[in-house]
């Protein structure tokens, strides 16, 4: 399933149709979740980041009030589908650390730390109430059933450049913010911004597939490197509540939390390298270099058009 637009097409259609793809494909991984309904629900909340980025990407041209309507919706279906993720990721973020860590801690320590965050994600699990996987499926169909009426009759690439330019402007400011302050919020506001990029790159791919890709690629990097360093925000603050934790790890936290500061830190100065190449230009002058991009790949798709319309 691509994610991508085509350059040869008219903007709303396209639009459109990838819109109605990702659609299907999280109802379609909703209704046949199989023996892994956690991995069904996830890769449906994927295709819903998906569909709510591309949203933001014609947002000048849905106006104001489509947009909020269907990214309010679409929101409120994750947010559905996503009620022990914490619990779940504190697992994968032991895990993670341990394997980085190694030696640095007795391995026992790390091994009844897991366990515990398995046991307690276990309970989450148990204890929250189940998404109703058929009423978020059926309210996703009505959103798919929408998308004709999207009011994008006469938009061109102008407005997917103004939309990835948006991105590009809006991470730029939370960049700023997380690095004059990186506190948990504020590095957590500037990856879901570099996420819009990072789909608003692949999404416009076609306009120069190796350049572009390999921009989003990066994007995609910097948003793992922050996404890793919010996991183990959360498991810090797990572990500062204290209660429960393994009996060594309760006697004497310290070795584990700087191991934690210290693999939080790695992440961020990692994430400020890639920062200072993919936010090097000015928003405007962005802007103008993705305009010049897609006005070439348009004139060269025109061009080949009418070749083959003479040939």
């Amino acid at each position: 399933m691509s994610y991508r637009l085509g350059i040869s097409d008219p903007l709303a259609d396209s639009v459109r149709a990838s819109a109605r793809e990702q659609l299907t494909g999280a109802v379609a991984r909703l209704e046949d979740a199989g023996d892994d309904p956690a991995a069904a629900v996830h890769e449906a909340r994927k295709h819903l980041k998906k569909t709510r980025a591309l949203l933001r990407l014609v947002r000048a041209r849905l106006g104001d009030d489509a947009y909020r309507r269907e990214n309010a919706a679409l929101r409120d279906a994750q947010a559905r589908l996503s009620s022990t993720r914490d619990a779940d990721v504190l697992v994968a973020t032991v895990e993670r650390l341990a394997e980085r860590a190694a030696g640095r801690l007795p391995a026992s320590e790390f091994a009844a730390l897991r366990a515990l965050m398995a046991a307690e994600a276990a309970a989450a699990r148990d204890g929250a109430r189940a998404p109703d996987v058929a009423a978020v499926a059926q309210e996703l169909r009505a959103a798919q059933e929408r998308v004709a009426a999207w009011p994008l009759d006469g938009a061109g690439w102008e407005t997917a450049v103004a939309g990835i330019s948006r991105a590009y402007a809006r991470g730029t400011r939370e960049r700023a913010r997380a690095e004059e302050e990186p506190t948990v919020e504020r590095l957590h506001e500037w990856r879901k911004r570099v996420k819009d990029l990072w789909y608003h790159h692949r999404l416009l791919k076609p306009v120069w597939p190796p350049v572009v890709d390999a921009v989003g690629e990066e994007a995609h990097l910097l948003s793992e490197l922050l996404g890793d360093d919010h996991d183990l925000a959360v498991l810090r603050a797990r572990l500062e509540r204290g209660d429960g934790l393994p009996t060594a790890i309760a006697a004497d936290p310290e070795p584990l939390l700087e191991l934690v500061d210290r693999r939080r830190g790695e992440l961020q100065d990692e994430a400020r390298r890639i920062a200072a190449r993919l936010y090097a230009e000015r928003p405007k002058a962005f802007e103008r270099r993705v305009r010049a991009w897609v006005d070439a790949a348009a004139a060269e798709a025109g061009a080949a058009a009418r070749s083959a319309d003479g040939a």
